[in-house]
């Protein structure tokens, strides 16, 4: 079996079926509209339930692409959990993907490997993935004993450098074809942690200290949606350590509208908040430079707040400046987030 670890030089066919990874998995993948390839792997694996198979795509726009069907609430855990390791169960109204659906619907995932990403746009066609085992046995997961015991399965394999042993924990599978989500599957992302951001999804707004500006967004916004009673959460982080005081005029000027931030300590951006947010709206396209740096795998989430509300300019650092330049600050961040939330709950009704 050849394996190629250049894209470029994959000599890839339509009815191709290939050993790839998805982040977590080593997987058996095919064109999800190539019936002859789907029924080899069928036939490898000898699958009887008669289940579809989970499709892979490089982003959400592939799914308007094909006329799938998903709500706002949906996309947010899209945006949360893609890429990552939560498949989604949605409806497929037109029956395009007929071949691996069931009762009408299919199963999609953006996985987290940007290499599989990366042959899936220049295919340009969706693939499914599976695991390479027997039906009901445990998925292999060593590359050394796939290659030995498995070569005649693969008509080739695209895989990353230095890629040898992955997990052998599938992906979370949860039906997301109506208007709750229910768990098909535990895997990688416990099924309690997607269900809590379905139920409440957090936002999160990064500045560089989390004392000035990301507060004052923070507190603001809490503030409206508790008048609206509206299920969100909302946070705020910055780059520096964590523990410090808002500043005092930005306390200030929260306190001008009635809004006490005065137990507001300061938060380092880490990795569980960047899971945990289903939306991240940075001050400065500086900030969301430096967040995709280290969580590459959030850019279906991270926004600048001007871009997110159809601005073209960044929230500037009021800090060290006289409270003019907290109020001309906080106005700006006022603006944005109002049309913001009016985005929001319009998506609520």
């Amino acid at each position: 079996m050849k394996i190629y670890n250049n894209i470029s030089k994959v000599k890839y066919f339509e009815d191709a079926v290939f050993l790839h990874h998805t982040g977590s998995m080593f997987g058996i993948g095919c064109n999800a509209f190539s019936e002859t390839a789907i029924k080899k792997i069928d036939s490898l694996k000898k699958r009887t339930s008669g289940k579809g198979f989970i499709i892979l795509i490089p982003e959400i726009e592939w799914l308007d692409k094909f006329n799938i069907e998903y709500s706002p609430q949906i996309k947010r855990l899209f945006q949360q959990y893609w890429p990552g390791e939560v498949s989604m169960i949605l409806k497929d109204p037109q029956d395009k993907f007929r071949l691996v659906s069931h009762n009408g619907k299919a199963a999609f995932r953006i996985p987290s490997c940007p290499f599989i990403r990366k042959f899936l746009k220049k295919i340009d066609t969706p693939i499914i993935s599976t695991s390479i085992n027997i039906e009901g046995k445990i998925p292999q997961s060593h590359l050394e004993s796939i290659i030995a015991e498995k070569s005649d399965w693969f008509d080739f394999g695209i895989l990353p450098d230095n890629i040898t042993a992955l997990s052998s924990k599938p992906s979370t599978l949860i039906d997301a074809s109506g208007k709750n989500i229910s768990c098909i599957r535990d895997g990688n992302i416990p099924f309690k942690k997607i269900e809590s951001s379905f139920q409440k999804p957090q936002i999160l707004f990064v500045c560089t200290a989390n004392i000035c500006r990301s507060p004052m967004a923070e507190y603001y916004l809490k503030g409206s949606i508790k008048k609206n009673d509206l299920a969100f959460s909302v946070r705020s982080a910055g780059f520096f350590n964590s523990g410090f005081q808002i500043s005092e005029n930005s306390r200030e000027v929260l306190k001008e509208i009635g809004i006490d931030a005065s137990g507001h300590s300061s938060t380092q951006i880490n990795e569980e908040l960047i899971s945990e947010s289903w939306l991240i709206l940075t001050m400065t396209k500086q900030h969301k430079s430096h967040l995709l740096e280290y969580f590459p795998n959030a850019e279906n989430k991270v926004f600048t707040l001007s871009e997110y509300a159809g601005f073209k300019s960044d929230i500037d650092d009021p800090y060290g400046m006289e409270i003019f330049y907290y109020r001309e600050t906080f106005e700006k961040i006022k603006e944005r987030i109002d049309i913001i939330f009016e985005k929001i709950k319009k998506e609520e009704r």
